[in-house]
């Protein structure tokens, strides 16, 4: 199928939303009509185990039964359901439960080597043997930057950290052949611990020592969101070969920099990156979509982009026929779905520059750190972005919800995105008179930002388990009384009840030698402080 052996989407269920399973069989038929036969659930405490109480605990996870019929239906449309699971980083949540506490190295790391480590595995494995009809399992083994720095130094000293990552790896791998699994694992440890911490990179040699140590029933997966050339997709496909077996690459669906997609620069990176797998002759393509620090962007609003990589996969790369064919798949026009986007376009291209419209939200209205980029930006018509949207979820049918909210999303950032740059200029001209049409313009802001809070609760509980909507509570309730707050005192100030506003007497300093606004991590968008 479409050049492919398996050629599949993997959707994220572990960064606060837990998807409705009545939404991920919504999610399976939309796949399936494209052309997509296999779907990742990626699970990392989000699914329960009936001897492990506290594994996901308060985080809304799938029982065996759920994901059962999901596997079941998913079987009816021609579909494998796959489970991407972790088995020694990015247990994020886990980790915060003392219950955990003597298998964490450091971080979110297991502790490798420890014998309960692998108890808790064997165990999750066992689980998805009985909920799951495929022998395919993605085993993650990503990112685990630090493993073997934090306690397990404390507790064994030093080891060779490829032979530390590797002993673990086989452990996993004798784990997953008990229960009848194949695996496959994210490659970039790999690659990482022997080129001096870079993945991406070209004419890269592993160590035959290295290739003869990972299992027979473990393929790497090369993963890369990021470049939009065929020559660096080639570069590290040829270096992938030498593994010698079942061959696989992960691209991205962009839905994790906020609360907008992006799927403009998903079908230039992923037309590249097809290019390349099939000049390599790559057996297995997935398309990750990741929910980073909450999940904020619904995996619908990448229904054009899905469509168009399903596309290039086939051959088809004529852009007309490519419209045509998701309107009459969809019943809405392409152009119009892709009108999500807009929050995330910009007038002026910074090196880097990705997804800025979650930035641009929560950024401090006083203290705004990323305040000299908006200003180099210009004027953002975030105004016409809320009336183009609108009028473009006229079209949307069933959709119109992603419309209504990413309108909202635009309403806000059209007071809101340059307001720190404005306030302190004003602030500096010393005439007080001038700060007087802002206090009221926090006063909409705010009157917006409810209206955007609505629309946004009104989406998560369309499409998610209610577990996780608290966070996104906490961050724009203390945006809310933030704002509040800046309006108060700048009233104040107006008022002569006050002689300055301390945080604007600040100068704000460039951002970095590499200016950019994409910055997906709530905490550091809204303070230098510890929070």
């Amino acid at each position: 199928m479409k050049n492919f052996k398996r050629f599949g989407v993997m959707i994220d269920c572990s960064r606060n939303a837990v998807m409705k399973p009545g939404q991920i069989k919504k999610f399976i038929d939309d796949i399936s009509a494209m052309g997509y036969n296999v779907l990742e659930l990626y699970l990392e405490d989000t699914f329960r185990i009936e001897s492990e109480p506290y594994f996901g605990y308060l985080r809304g996870g799938y029982s065996k039964k759920t994901l059962q019929e999901l596997d079941a239906y998913a079987r009816g449309k021609n579909v494998e359901l796959v489970p991407a699971i972790q088995t020694l980083a990015h247990f994020t949540n886990l980790v915060k439960l003392p219950h955990y506490a003597d298998i964490v190295d450091v971080g979110d790391i297991l502790m490798i080597g420890d014998e309960k480590t692998y108890a808790l595995i064997d165990k999750m494995f066992a689980t998805l043997r009985e909920a799951f009809s495929s022998n395919l399992v993605n085993i993650g083994m990503d990112e685990a930057h630090m493993a073997g720095l934090g306690q397990y130094l404390d507790k064994n000293g030093y080891r060779d950290r490829y032979d530390l990552i590797l002993y673990h790896l086989e452990r996993v791998a004798e784990i997953a052949e008990k229960y009848g699994f194949n695996a496959h694992a994210w490659s970039d440890m790999l690659f990482k611990l022997g080129n001096n911490g870079k993945y991406y990179d070209k004419g890269v040699k592993l160590s035959p020592l290295v290739i003869a140590r990972v299992p027979g029933n473990v393929s790497p997966v090369y993963w890369d969101y990021y470049h939009t050339e065929i020559d660096d997709y080639d570069a590290m496909m040829s270096s992938h070969k030498a593994f010698n077996r079942e061959s696989w690459f992960a691209g991205g669906a962009w839905c994790w920099g906020g609360f907008a997609p992006f799927n403009g620069y998903t079908m230039r990176s992923m037309k590249a990156a097809l290019t390349a797998a099939k000049r390599n002759r790559v057996e297995n393509v997935l398309i990750t979509m990741w929910g980073d620090n909450g999940k904020e962007c619904s995996f619908f609003a990448l229904l054009p982009s899905l469509y168009a990589v399903s596309r290039y996969a086939d051959g088809v790369e004529d852009e007309e026929e490519i419209t045509r064919g998701f309107e009459q798949l969809f019943g809405i026009p392409f152009e119009a779905f892709t009108a999500l986007d807009l929050p995330n376009l910009l007038p002026v291209k910074h090196e880097d520059l990705e997804t800025p419209c979650k930035a641009l939200l929560y950024c401090d209205p006083f203290l705004g750190i990323l305040d000299d980029l908006v200003g180099q930006e210009g004027r953002i018509p975030y105004g016409e972005y809320a009336k183009a949207v609108d009028e473009a979820g006229k079209k949307a049918g069933e959709y119109r919800y992603l419309f209504d909210f990413i309108s909202s999303l635009c309403s806000v950032l059209e007071l809101k995105y340059d307001f720190g740059v404005r306030v302190r200029k004003r602030y500096a001209s010393g005439e007080r008179a001038a700060l007087t049409p802002l206090v009221g313009e926090l006063d909409e802001i705010v009157v917006r930002l409810d209206r955007f809070y609505g629309q946004f609760k009104r989406l998560w509980f369309i499409e998610n388990e209610p577990f996780g909507f608290e966070v996104h509570e906490a961050r724009i309730g203390g945006l809310r009384l933030r704002l509040s707050s800046c309006r108060d005192r700048l009233k104040d100030y107006v008022e002569g009840k006050t002689e300055r506003i301390e945080e604007l007497e600040c100068e704000i300093l460039p951002y970095g030698e590499k200016p950019t606004l994409y910055f997906n991590v709530y905490r550091n968008l809204v303070s230098v402080s510890e929070l």
